[in-house]
């Protein structure tokens, strides 16, 4: 069974073509079927062209690596090199809609003539599932992007399930066996393929996350060894300090028999005694029934996140569209608690951001702002763009003079290829971050709270709305803590739509 190969290119054009050969070929194998391989082929060979078309001096000859790895029901490849990023655009009369309707290479060819190069690299974020892009400063950069095999996701039964009057919920344990995939016809039974985190559709990913101890799952067993309910402990990424508690479903036909109480108390006790420094939660705001279970087990509010989902996440069978994204908020319960921290907290939301550690039972103290301090050579963020929920993250680990070209090149890019909503992430004990806040709000950001241990011990969140209105008056806040955040976060948005 293939695994994974790593193939070193030069930045010359004639390398792409036999490197997206090997991987189509790769591709096959691992399952991906004829659409999926066009796809990340494409994506791979737009990222090189792309690359040596801009990103290196000209007469250089440099080694560019790539990793080939098969993943649980998909495929990962990652691009790095040591080139100059220079980001060029170019404008492109076909929408981006368009040209994903029939992805082929003879297709993209004639949309841009012979040469595919000239397609801006924001297009490949709609043919993946996944698109991240990390840049490491002065030690280069690399591509992430994953596809996934639409094969290896659960489809619907052609014989309905049958379940008689005298099956009932029976206890909890942690899955085994077969569960794996009544966790995941479970998900579609309820969702249809309309839950925001995709995962859940995949068994073989499943599988995956809880072998590395990264999902630590739950279900609700019936009497007659059906799967009827599901809650985990999720990370956020790789090696994260935190974990985020939900994925939480029960079958319709056994509600009323107290299963998400039990799978909750159960996912909590797990929590508590577990290693992390803490555990938060996604509340959605169309109804207030998770943030009411998040105050019964001793969160609190820390972050609104505008328009996080989609407003087509629905019940099978059911139309129930929002009116508008989803927004979330963030809950956090500090497992490991800190009584203080000093940080540099921009004077425009000092009052704030204390308010939001207060509230997880630390005391935030200002921290004066050294004017000799130094700053990184070149900036390291990495940027990711999540397609199911059409959302882009950018996460700033240092900031160098940079940095603000950075941002802004990003922030165009994304809202070019019509990313929803950017959410960028700061390190509260950086003070190189204060002048940049600035200036991020000058361009249109807004403050969205702070997330403990979300990349940085401290980070701190701004997000950007790509011309999207939003009516406040339907974010659903229980706390009174939640509806103050809700109102701040208000009152900075220029674009919002009037009430009444």
């Amino acid at each position: 069974m293939y695994k994974t190969s790593k193939v070193i290119i030069k930045n010359n054009f004639d390398s792409i073509e036999p490197l997206v050969e090997y991987l189509n070929s790769i591709g096959s194998i691992v399952g991906l079927n004829k659409k999926e391989r066009q796809k990340i082929s494409y994506a791979l060979e737009e990222s090189l062209q792309n690359s040596i078309s801009f990103d290196f001096e000209y007469g250089s000859e440099e080694d560019i690596e790539v990793e080939i790895t098969h993943i649980a029901s998909g495929l990962k490849v990652t691009i790095s090199d040591n080139g100059i990023p220079k980001n060029p655009f170019k404008k492109i009369d076909q929408s981006l809609d368009d040209m994903v309707k029939d992805v082929s290479f003879e297709s993209l060819a004639k949309v841009d003539g012979d040469d595919i190069s000239a397609l801006s690299d924001f297009v490949i974020h709609r043919l993946l599932d996944k698109y991240s892009y990390i840049n490491k400063g002065k030690d280069g950069r690399s591509i992430e992007m994953t596809i996934y095999a639409s094969n290896k996701r659960i489809q619907e039964e052609s014989e309905p399930e049958l379940i008689t009057k005298e099956d009932n919920f029976k206890l909890i344990r942690v899955p085994i066996g077969g569960d794996i995939t009544g966790i995941s016809r479970l998900f579609y039974k309820t969702y249809g393929y309309s839950y925001p985190n995709d995962m859940v559709y995949y068994p073989d990913r499943l599988v995956k996350k809880i072998e590395e101890n990264s999902l630590i799952s739950k279900v609700a067993i019936s009497q007659q060894n059906r799967v009827i309910g599901h809650i985990a402990l999720m990370q956020p990424f790789d090696g994260a300090k935190i974990s985020e508690w939900g994925m939480a479903i029960s079958d319709p036909v056994f509600r009323g028999q107290g299963i998400m109480s039990e799978l909750i108390s159960k996912i909590m006790s797990k929590a508590k005694n577990s290693s992390y420094h803490g555990i938060f939660s996604h509340s959605v705001t169309n109804h207030e029934f998770t943030q009411k279970i998040c105050v019964k087990y001793g969160f609190s509010d820390v972050a609104l996140l505008v328009g996080y989902a989609g407003s087509d996440v629905s019940f099978k069978n059911i139309t129930n569209n929002l009116t508008q994204r989803e927004s979330t908020i963030i809950s956090y319960n500090a497992l490991k608690k800190e009584s203080a921290v000093e940080l540099f907290m921009p004077k425009k939301h000092e009052g704030m951001i204390k308010k939001l550690y207060n509230g997880i039972g630390t005391k935030a103290i200002q921290k004066s702002p050294n004017k000799w301090a130094k700053t990184a050579v070149k900036t390291e963020l990495t940027d990711t763009i999540i397609s199911a929920l059409n959302i882009a993250e950018i996460v700033i680990k240092s900031i160098a003079s940079d940095a603000l070209e950075l941002v802004k090149y990003l922030t165009k890019k994304f809202s070019i290829a019509k990313i929803d909503i950017i959410y960028l992430y700061l390190d509260l004990e950086d003070e190189n971050s204060l002048d940049l806040i600035e200036k991020l709000e000058d361009m249109g950001y807004l403050f969205s709270g702070i997330f403990p241990y979300y990349h940085h011990d401290n980070a701190l969140i701004f997000q950007f709305i790509n011309n999207i209105k939003f009516d406040y008056s339907l974010i659903h806040s229980y706390t009174p803590l939640a509806k103050e955040l809700r109102d701040y976060v208000c009152a900075q948005d220029n674009n919002q739509i009037d009430e009444g």
